[in-house]
């Protein structure tokens, strides 16, 4: 994972998405990437590639703010997230309060790095809802992203 973790901040530093982005402008890209994903679930698609390209935004989000997000996941078992999540629309519900609470973050020019943390999670128990792993949806992602 944490290879490919690296890959991804690779691309985004040629991309220049690091050094010469806001994190507003990156904010805005997760909450339409998260638009993607809910419309993928309400269509019962295949949504790797959204829970993916979340993944990648948090990463970037993150590595603008010089947060080692690896080390996060190193640290944590994504496996054993809150079991009290009866459906995919509990762990979305989350996800889009937790993109409020990030983009009052940003706004505000508060630390945003738990809340980073916190969307890694759920989008781990979305992934984990349909049988996925999240490093799975990272590289299908990585995979879609790497030649644009």
């Amino acid at each position: 994972m944490n290879k490919l973790i690296q890959n991804v901040i690779n691309w985004a530093e040629e991309k220049n998405l690091i050094n010469e982005s806001d994190p507003k402008t990156q904010t805005l890209k997760l909450i339409s990437a998260a638009g993607e994903l809910s419309r993928s679930i309400a269509n019962k698609e295949d949504c790797r590639n959204d829970v993916g390209d979340c993944f990648v935004v948090i990463i970037v989000l993150s590595a603008m703010d010089e947060y080692n997000i690896a080390e996060f996941i190193s640290q944590s078992d994504l496996s054993k997230i809150d079991d009290n999540h009866d459906s995919v629309s509990s762990f979305m519900y989350e996800l889009w309060q937790g993109l409020g609470r990030l983009s009052d973050a940003i706004n505000k020019g508060d630390s945003y790095r738990s809340t980073l943390d916190d969307l890694l999670i759920i989008l781990s128990g979305i992934a984990r809802s349909y049988n996925y792993s999240i490093e799975e949806c990272l590289e299908i992602a990585y995979y879609h992203i790497k030649d644009r």
